[in-house]
């Protein structure tokens, strides 16, 4: 392979291996025998390299020098867990045509919505989740949805504002769906079902989506928080607490309980099969609380 496969995530072009000091039918054997395999577009890959989310933007790079990295392939370059389309989305000049699974768009994009994540051009984490929200199907909106609000990337300002800004942009109705969720404080089914739960049974005092650094100076979010009594309650569910989150949520609920919290945590089983035995958890829990305050 030409040296400056190393440099591209593996990924390589046939003028390359020619400016390498390969002859052509070195080149052609290589490619007709399988040992170099098409990536996308112009770019190729030795058979035995396995194509990442990396090797695959150099290959819209190394087809189209001008293209930037959107939707769910800017997603999985910021590790934004968006399930892959097997396409390479990226935004180019006009007139670009589709070429496999490269995928050309047109969509105006401001200096301040891009970046670079390993030299890569690249929507911003930020309006990567504002393009994937006005155009992923419900479930995966939803995830994504908690997803970036735990993480702070979006508020539900943010929505409203960008899409006051951008009128009759595609997905501006599921735009304004989200900023309603965010708004209300649950960003999923499941912590609207704890809502509902605690409505139904007619609990108060407490806040939906709350940022702790307000109340308590820690940097985290509660899908439910009673300022009186420092009760923390989580809803654990694979988008806004996915694997990757497993080690952040261990340590967050330490500082929680070393600034006097008391946490409870529950599951979409918990909240489906044994709702009256959560409401009755909590109220044990709050009323343990508060005679401890008195």
């Amino acid at each position: 392979m030409p040296p400056l496969a190393g440099r591209q995530a593996g990924a390589f072009t046939r003028r390359q291996a020619l400016d390498a000091g390969m002859t052509k039918s070195e080149v052609a054997w290589r490619v007709h025998s399988g040992v170099w395999v098409p990536v996308a577009g112009v770019a190729l890959r030795h058979c035995a390299r396995v194509p990442d989310e990396v090797m695959e933007a150099h290959a819209a790079l190394l087809t189209w020098p001008d293209a930037v990295m959107v939707l769910g392939s800017a997603a999985r370059l910021h590790r934004i867990p968006v399930r892959s389309d097997g396409r390479i989305h990226v935004v180019v000049a006009p007139g670009r045509r589709p070429r496999g699974p490269l995928v050309p768009h047109r969509f105006p994009l401001e200096d301040s919505d891009t970046t670079h994540v390993l030299g890569i051009p690249v929507t911003t984490a930020r309006r990567t989740a504002l393009d994937l929200l006005g155009r992923l199907p419900e479930t995966a909106r939803l995830e994504l949805l908690a997803w970036v609000s735990s993480r702070r990337i979006l508020t539900a300002g943010d929505l409203t504002s960008w899409v006051h800004e951008h009128r009759r942009r595609w997905g501006n109705r599921a735009r304004v769906a989200a900023a309603e969720r965010l708004g209300s404080g649950a960003v999923n089914p499941a912590e609207e079902r704890l809502h509902a739960i605690l409505r139904r049974g007619g609990v108060v005092g407490w806040l939906g989506g709350a940022s702790l650094l307000e109340h308590l100076g820690i940097p985290a979010q509660a899908d439910v928080y009673f300022p009186s009594t420092r009760l923390v309650i989580e809803v654990d569910g694979r988008a806004a607490h996915g694997p990757d989150r497993f080690q952040a949520d261990l340590a967050r609920q330490n500082m929680l309980v070393a600034t006097g919290c008391t946490v409870l945590r529950y599951t979409w089983l918990d909240l489906v099969a044994r709702p009256e035995d959560v409401l009755a958890e909590i109220r044990r829990t709050l009323a343990a609380l508060q005679a401890r305050l008195r």
